[in-house]
């Protein structure tokens, strides 16, 4: 995984250093999640471009001291199947692409369980288990997608996706999927749906 992060590393630098015009996106809604997200979408012939994307997860100090870190890749060909006739820009309209990436996640939590009881004299008690989790996840994505993007002025741009494809984890250590369903996803293998939107700028 290590060599794929830094092989992907030189692509999207080589696009840059080779770039005439570049569409650079950011995804705002991942930051509910403590998410950053770049992507950078250049064009190889008419009607077709690369689309490189990247983000970096960091939650240092959360709800139950929980600590969480993340990253990961993708790539997409996209081909451009209808043009929007209001700019000279080919990477402009109606698309589909497969897509493919990689990810790792870690997180490290601690929680409690509280426990009831009353003794024989009918006193309550409670006392409570700390539980400590410390597990982390490799997932390899790959399927197809169906999205609009529409530049403005030629300059600002909406990029909006959706589609789905099959999901592997590779999971260690131990989690509670019950109580912690919220980085569920990360852990899942199977198939899954994808849904995005960005914001961004042609350069």
């Amino acid at each position: 995984m290590k060599k794929f992060f830094l092989l992907s590393m030189t692509i999207l630098g080589f696009i840059s250093i080779n770039a005439q015009d570049l569409l650079l996106k950011n995804s705002p809604f991942h930051f509910a999640d403590a998410t950053f997200k770049m992507s950078v979408e250049k064009e190889l012939s008419e009607n077709k471009s690369i689309n490189f994307s990247g983000y970096i997860h960091l939650i240092e100090d959360g709800w139950n001291y929980d600590l969480s870190k993340g990253i990961g890749c993708e790539l997409q060909l996209r081909k451009y199947v209808i043009e929007f006739k209001n700019s000279e820009f080919s990477l402009n309209g109606v698309y589909v692409a497969p897509f493919g990436g990689l990810s790792y996640y870690r997180m490290n939590e601690t929680y409690y369980d509280w426990y009831y009881e009353y003794d024989e004299f009918g006193n309550l008690i409670d006392w409570r288990e700390e539980i400590k989790l410390d597990a982390s996840s490799k997932r390899i994505q790959a399927g197809i997608i169906m999205g609009t993007q529409y530049v403005f002025s030629n300059v600002i741009l909406l990029d909006f996706f959706v589609g789905g494809g099959i999901q592997y984890s590779k999971e260690a250590g131990n989690r509670n999927p019950i109580n912690h369903g919220g980085s569920g996803l990360r852990f899942y293998t199977g198939v899954i749906p994808k849904i995005g939107f960005n914001v961004g700028v042609k350069l």
